[in-house]
């Protein structure tokens, strides 16, 4: 009789574990999960379903292009210090879009505001910067170990305008530009 009500005993202690870990699993998931990335390829779609829109004006420069850019950078750099750390802030940039849709109709603006949102929610927030009724976000993933921000994305919803620079740039001169 004395086994059957330690067995019971043991049981209970089993459920009431089982319960335990099952409301902690959940919570100790959520903290270990990282922000996640930007997501490129919903950015590109939403950029790609909003640009046909009066008022919506886009510039994408891919692969190529920014190679361009850097070249004519790289010929300014030889005799100006700023071009020369400009072009050390583009030397691992891939891609990069504007997106200004100040113009647009205020539904547009409205809709192209949320799905952005939406699109970078989750990410990782680097900034935030509120002036008045303006607000200015930076996302992007920061490698420390190398001193390189990666997918900087930088969203203002009142003013209208989205930069994406994809690829990876100098954190130290990216701060040195934002300074200014």
């Amino acid at each position: 009789m004395r086994s059957g009500a330690a067995s019971a005993t043991s049981c209970d202690m089993m459920k009431k574990l089982f319960l335990l870990i099952a409301f902690l699993l959940p919570l100790a998931a959520s903290a270990a999960r990282p922000s996640r990335t930007v997501s490129k390829t919903e950015i590109a779609a939403i950029v790609s379903e909003f640009r046909r829109y009066d008022g919506v004006e886009v510039v994408k420069l891919n692969r190529l292009a920014t190679g361009a850019v850097k070249g004519v950078v790289r010929l300014a750099a030889k005799s100006d210090p700023d071009a020369r750390e400009a072009l050390r802030m583009m030397k691992g940039l891939k891609k990069l879009t504007v997106l200004n849709y100040d113009d647009a109709a205020p539904e547009v603006k409205a809709r192209l505001n949320a799905r952005l949102a939406k699109a970078l929610d989750g990410s990782e927030l680097l900034m935030e910067a509120k002036d008045g009724g303006s607000a200015l976000q930076i996302f992007g993933i920061v490698d420390d170990a190398n001193g390189l921000v990666r997918d900087f994305v930088l969203h203002a919803p009142k003013d209208c305008a989205l930069i994406c620079a994809f690829g990876s740039m100098s954190l130290d001169s990216l701060s040195k530009l934002m300074a200014e």
